[in-house]
């Protein structure tokens, strides 16, 4: 018998996502993914899945699924105030959901991205080695009312009932602290500007997929806010003309032609998944070697 979701409101944003599709940037492809792997990673390893399996990624929330079969899910990443049936479900840990049952993601409490994690894993079209969806790249496109969602079976130990350590789970606030690697072109920044980039605040105003613009004290170019295109990457900092940092994500474009004043670390990039419009933002410079050590704290979990 075949497993199905069935897509009842897809509410703001909701997609495939797995751990994208690297080794395509090169032909103008990006990586996409979850934009939270973290949530995507412990979701999964939770539910003996593989961590590159694919899951939904649900963006604010306004998403009713209802579930055709008999399945264990496990919802991590942002607190979009899920309920079964109007019961509360936890996050971080996995759950049986009877077939018929009604899964809502009302709003969000915490965190902007809750990622539905299935035994099996979902099941869908792949494009280059990879289910991601990625929309303006016509690589699949957002769930829609009435879609029905296929999930695999289940291959060898079957999921138990288990959550996520306390100390393991990400804390959500409103005020996040991004670590960041310095660009090799921060020199052209003025030096009272750089210093004024690590010593104030910053509020996100906007933003999606591709990237988050922010607002606050306005950064000075010592000639030009314009480069010869350069390679971009997830959390790389970019400062057009008007001195205003935008932060490139997940569906980012594979190269920039405006100056770079660092790059958000990798251990951090579950904090830009996760904020929300009105964050305060401030920013800490780290060294290549601390970005590397904490990347592997971070994966050793």
């Amino acid at each position: 018998m075949e497993q199905l979701i069935q897509v009842k409101k897809p509410g703001l944003f909701l997609s495939i996502q797995d751990l994208g599709r690297p080794g395509y940037q090169h032909l103008g492809v990006p990586v996409s993914g979850a934009m939270d792997r973290y949530a995507l990673i412990m979701g999964n390893r939770l539910l003996n899945n593989e961590d590159g399996f694919a899951a939904l990624e649900i963006t604010f929330g306004g998403t009713e699924l209802t579930f055709k079969y008999d399945a264990v899910i496990c919802i991590t990443g942002g607190d979009l105030a899920a309920h079964i049936d109007y019961e509360p479900v936890p996050l971080w840990e996995t759950i049986k959901v009877q077939q018929g049952k009604r899964l809502t993601f009302e709003r969000p409490v915490r965190g902007m991205r809750a990622y539905l994690c299935v035994a099996g894993g979902i099941q869908s079209e792949k494009w280059l080695g990879s289910q991601s969806t990625f929309e303006k790249g016509k690589m699949g496109s957002r769930l829609e009312e009435e879609d029905v969602i296929k999930v695999g079976q289940v291959d060898g130990d079957q999921p138990y009932l288990r959550a996520l350590r306390r100390d393991l789970r990400p804390i959500l606030t409103q005020t996040v602290t991004l670590r960041v690697v310095a660009s090799q072109i921060e020199s052209q920044f003025t030096t009272a500007s750089v210093s004024k980039f690590y010593q104030s605040s910053y509020v996100f105003k906007k933003g999606d997929r591709m990237g988050c613009m922010l607002e606050g004290a306005s950064l000075v170019h010592t000639s030009t806010a314009d480069i010869v295109s350069d390679v971009v990457t997830y959390g790389t900092i970019q400062v057009p003309a008007n001195g205003q940092p935008m932060i490139l994500l997940a569906d980012r474009q594979t190269t920039g032609g405006y100056t770079t004043i660092g790059t958000v670390i990798s251990a951090d990039h579950w904090k830009l998944a996760q904020m929300a419009p009105g964050a305060t933002v401030q920013f800490e410079k780290v060294s290549i070697k601390e970005a590397e050590w904490l990347q592997q704290l971070w994966q050793q979990f």
